[in-house]
């Protein structure tokens, strides 16, 4: 560990990354969106049957609101309390309220809309939380140590699906 790990002084917050999330992802949202006026069919989704592909984006948009709403509900109660979070939506994954939007809203949007503006609106915010999360991470392993080693090991960041063991 470096010394600027060892020696910080910065605490978790209840924002988290998310200001530093909003600041990286909200100037490309609003250049897809004067894109997107400018020209309707930009980056239309057109391959997709909206027959199936729009229940199925509704679907995504009904799971990804439960379970941001889920993610909250816990993530306000426990807090708080200043332990480390992995019960309720935390124990699929460890940043449930970024996956309700990056898995579940944005491409069920995207399959609604038909829009490849969308998807790459996910695929901008993907790549910046990625950017972002790694402050994070190293501050919840100063916090929690081992406790938050083996919870990053056996729990996906970002996908909340069961990890398979080997």
């Amino acid at each position: 560990m470096n010394d600027h790990v060892e020696h910080s002084t910065e605490k978790r917050t209840w924002d988290g990354i998310g200001p530093r999330l909003a600041l990286l992802t909200i100037p490309y949202v609003v250049l897809a969106i004067i894109l997107a006026h400018k020209d309707p069919g930009f980056l239309a989704v057109t391959f997709l049957n909206p027959s199936y592909a729009s229940p199925a984006g509704y679907c995504l948009i009904i799971i990804g609101l439960v379970f941001w709403g889920a993610s909250a509900v816990v993530f306000l109660a426990d807090f708080k309390h200043g332990g480390l979070i992995t019960r309720g939506p935390f124990a699929l994954c460890r940043n449930p309220i970024y996956a309700s939007i990056i898995v579940f809203l944005l491409p069920g949007l995207t399959l609604i809309f038909q829009s490849g503006v969308v998807l790459s609106i996910d695929l901008v915010l993907y790549l910046n939380f990625k950017l972002a999360i790694h402050g994070e991470v190293i501050l919840l392993r100063r916090e929690f140590g081992t406790a938050y080693d083996v919870y990053e090991n056996n729990v996906h960041e970002l996908f909340p699906f069961p990890k398979l063991t080997k």
